[in-house]
């Protein structure tokens, strides 16, 4: 499993706040301005059309989302301080499978997307994508 990274908000828990936003587990999806995911009219998402953004290092995520303590290690970070820096996987930030469901698709090479493995209903997918919270942990280092 490829080795991702992720600025989201940090649950009392110390795990990754779950939601539909660029700051939390989830994907945005229509009404939502810039969507992650667009599905289609019967509300299903498919590979290769986008997804949950992530990068393969917390110094390569955009600075205006790594929190802005850390400006001692990124001078230019001004993300919110009740982000995290998380990270999940081990592997090479190469396009694969990353959980059940899902996959990674690296379209650059500091960017990539969680994604539907397969055709599904956006609540399947954001389902998958909220089943890895236990997996992220928080690497700042």
């Amino acid at each position: 499993m490829p080795l991702i990274y992720r600025a989201m908000t940090v649950d009392p828990d110390g795990k990754p706040k779950v939601g539909q936003t660029a700051r939390t587990l989830g994907a945005r999806v229509p009404p939502a301005g810039r969507p992650d995911i667009r599905p289609d009219g019967a509300g299903v998402v498919r590979p290769g059309t986008g997804g949950m953004s992530v990068a393969p290092g917390w110094r390569t995520l955009p600075t205006h989302r790594i929190p802005s303590r850390l400006k001692p290690l990124v001078p230019d970070a001004t993300g919110k301080e009740e982000d995290a820096c998380f990270c999940m996987g081990d592997g090479p930030f190469t396009s694969g499978a990353v959980a059940p469901d899902l996959d990674l698709r690296v379209d650059r090479p500091a960017h990539g997307m969680v994604e539907p493995a397969a055709a599904m209903p956006v609540s399947d997918y954001q389902r998958a994508l909220a089943a890895t919270r236990d997996q992220w942990v928080i690497d700042e280092g």
